[in-house]
Protein backbone atom coordinates (compact mmCIF):
# COMPACT_ATOMS: atom_id res chain seq x y z
CA UNK A 1 0.00 0.00 0.00
CA UNK A 2 1.25 3.47 -0.84
CA UNK A 3 1.49 6.14 1.76
CA UNK A 4 -0.33 9.45 1.35
CA UNK A 5 2.88 11.35 0.67
CA UNK A 6 3.77 8.90 -2.11
CA UNK A 7 0.36 9.31 -3.73
CA UNK A 8 0.71 13.11 -3.53
CA UNK A 9 4.19 12.95 -5.00
CA UNK A 10 3.05 10.73 -7.87
CA UNK A 11 0.10 13.03 -8.51
CA UNK A 12 2.45 16.02 -8.70
CA UNK A 13 4.82 14.17 -11.04
CA UNK A 14 1.95 13.11 -13.30
CA UNK A 15 0.50 16.61 -13.22
CA UNK A 16 3.89 17.99 -14.21
CA UNK A 17 4.14 15.60 -17.13
CA UNK A 18 0.60 16.32 -18.29
CA UNK A 19 0.82 20.07 -17.64
CA UNK A 20 3.37 20.89 -20.40
CA UNK A 21 2.83 24.38 -21.80
CA UNK A 22 0.93 24.31 -25.07
CA UNK A 23 2.40 26.31 -28.00
CA UNK A 24 0.73 29.66 -28.77
CA UNK A 25 -2.28 29.43 -31.02
CA UNK A 26 -3.28 31.90 -33.73
CA UNK A 27 -6.28 34.06 -33.00
CA UNK A 28 -8.45 36.29 -35.11
CA UNK A 29 -9.06 39.69 -33.57
CA UNK A 30 -10.50 42.92 -34.79
CA UNK A 31 -11.94 46.10 -33.45
CA UNK A 32 -13.81 49.06 -34.73
CA UNK A 33 -14.47 52.52 -33.47
CA UNK A 34 -16.77 55.35 -34.33
CA UNK A 35 -14.15 58.09 -34.03
CA UNK A 36 -13.29 60.17 -37.09
CA UNK A 37 -11.43 63.34 -37.86
CA UNK A 38 -11.82 66.27 -40.17
CA UNK A 39 -9.52 69.02 -41.32
CA UNK A 40 -9.22 71.56 -44.07
CA UNK A 41 -6.44 71.17 -46.60
CA UNK A 42 -5.25 73.73 -49.07
CA UNK A 43 -2.85 73.29 -51.95
CA UNK A 44 -0.10 75.81 -52.45
CA UNK A 45 2.87 76.59 -54.64
CA UNK A 46 6.29 77.99 -53.82
CA UNK A 47 6.84 80.42 -56.69
CA UNK A 48 10.33 80.67 -58.22
CA UNK A 49 12.33 83.87 -58.47
CA UNK A 50 11.68 85.82 -61.68
CA UNK A 51 13.68 87.91 -64.12
CA UNK A 52 17.04 86.21 -63.47
CA UNK A 53 19.96 88.20 -64.88
CA UNK A 54 23.72 88.25 -64.41
CA UNK A 55 26.88 90.27 -64.87
CA UNK A 56 30.51 89.13 -65.05
CA UNK A 57 33.76 90.22 -66.64
CA UNK A 58 37.45 90.86 -66.17
CA UNK A 59 38.27 90.16 -62.50
CA UNK A 60 34.50 90.24 -61.82
CA UNK A 61 33.04 86.85 -60.79
CA UNK A 62 29.45 86.23 -61.89
CA UNK A 63 26.76 88.08 -59.94
CA UNK A 64 23.19 86.89 -60.38
CA UNK A 65 20.23 89.11 -59.52
CA UNK A 66 16.50 88.37 -59.60
CA UNK A 67 13.11 89.71 -58.64
CA UNK A 68 11.27 88.28 -55.66
CA UNK A 69 8.40 85.95 -56.50
CA UNK A 70 4.92 87.41 -56.25
CA UNK A 71 2.20 85.33 -54.58
CA UNK A 72 2.46 81.69 -53.64
CA UNK A 73 3.44 80.34 -50.27
CA UNK A 74 5.70 82.35 -47.98
CA UNK A 75 9.39 81.81 -48.68
CA UNK A 76 11.83 80.94 -45.92
CA UNK A 77 15.01 81.11 -48.04
CA UNK A 78 16.60 80.83 -51.46
CA UNK A 79 19.04 78.04 -52.32
CA UNK A 80 21.64 78.26 -55.08
CA UNK A 81 24.02 75.66 -56.43
CA UNK A 82 26.47 74.96 -59.23
CA UNK A 83 26.57 71.89 -61.44
CA UNK A 84 28.57 70.59 -64.35
CA UNK A 85 32.29 70.63 -63.64
CA UNK A 86 31.71 73.00 -60.66
CA UNK A 87 30.28 72.35 -57.23
CA UNK A 88 29.23 74.62 -54.42
CA UNK A 89 26.27 76.66 -53.36
CA UNK A 90 24.53 78.10 -50.39
CA UNK A 91 21.40 79.38 -48.71
CA UNK A 92 20.25 82.99 -48.83
CA UNK A 93 17.69 84.96 -46.85
CA UNK A 94 14.05 84.96 -48.00
CA UNK A 95 14.35 88.59 -49.17
CA UNK A 96 17.71 88.19 -50.99
CA UNK A 97 17.85 89.37 -54.61
CA UNK A 98 21.52 88.87 -55.44
CA UNK A 99 24.41 86.43 -55.07
CA UNK A 100 27.98 86.56 -56.34
CA UNK A 101 29.47 83.19 -57.20
CA UNK A 102 32.88 83.07 -55.50
CA UNK A 103 35.67 82.87 -58.10
CA UNK A 104 37.44 79.94 -56.37
CA UNK A 105 34.37 77.75 -57.06
CA UNK A 106 34.92 78.19 -60.80
CA UNK A 107 37.55 77.03 -63.25
CA UNK A 108 38.12 77.43 -66.97
CA UNK A 109 35.04 75.99 -68.60
CA UNK A 110 31.32 76.35 -68.10
CA UNK A 111 28.64 74.96 -65.83
CA UNK A 112 25.17 75.76 -64.58
CA UNK A 113 23.95 78.11 -61.85
CA UNK A 114 20.64 77.00 -60.26
CA UNK A 115 18.39 79.02 -57.96
CA UNK A 116 15.16 78.04 -56.21
CA UNK A 117 12.95 79.38 -53.44
CA UNK A 118 12.26 77.32 -50.31
CA UNK A 119 8.88 77.47 -48.60
CA UNK A 120 7.08 75.86 -45.67
CA UNK A 121 7.99 72.28 -44.86
CA UNK A 122 11.08 72.43 -47.08
CA UNK A 123 9.02 72.55 -50.29
CA UNK A 124 10.95 74.17 -53.15
CA UNK A 125 10.04 76.06 -56.27
CA UNK A 126 11.08 75.09 -59.74
CA UNK A 127 14.65 76.12 -60.52
CA UNK A 128 15.74 79.06 -62.60
CA UNK A 129 19.12 78.55 -64.24
CA UNK A 130 21.95 80.31 -65.97
CA UNK A 131 25.36 79.45 -67.42
CA UNK A 132 28.49 80.38 -65.55
CA UNK A 133 32.23 79.90 -65.92
CA UNK A 134 35.63 81.28 -66.82
CA UNK A 135 37.27 81.96 -70.18
CA UNK A 136 40.68 82.57 -68.61
CA UNK A 137 41.88 82.70 -65.01
CA UNK A 138 40.78 86.33 -64.78
CA UNK A 139 37.86 86.57 -67.24
CA UNK A 140 34.49 85.30 -65.96
CA UNK A 141 31.23 84.96 -67.88
CA UNK A 142 27.56 84.23 -67.26
CA UNK A 143 24.32 84.20 -69.21
CA UNK A 144 20.65 83.41 -68.67
CA UNK A 145 18.24 81.99 -71.21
Amino acid sequence: MLHNWTRSTMALVLAGVVNVAAPPQAAVASWSGSEYGTDTFRAGTVNPPTNLRCTAGLLAPPTFTWDLPVGGLTRSAFTWSLSGPFSGGGTLAANATTVTVPGPLLAIGSGTFQLSATGPGGWTSSQVTGSVGMLTTVLYFCSVP
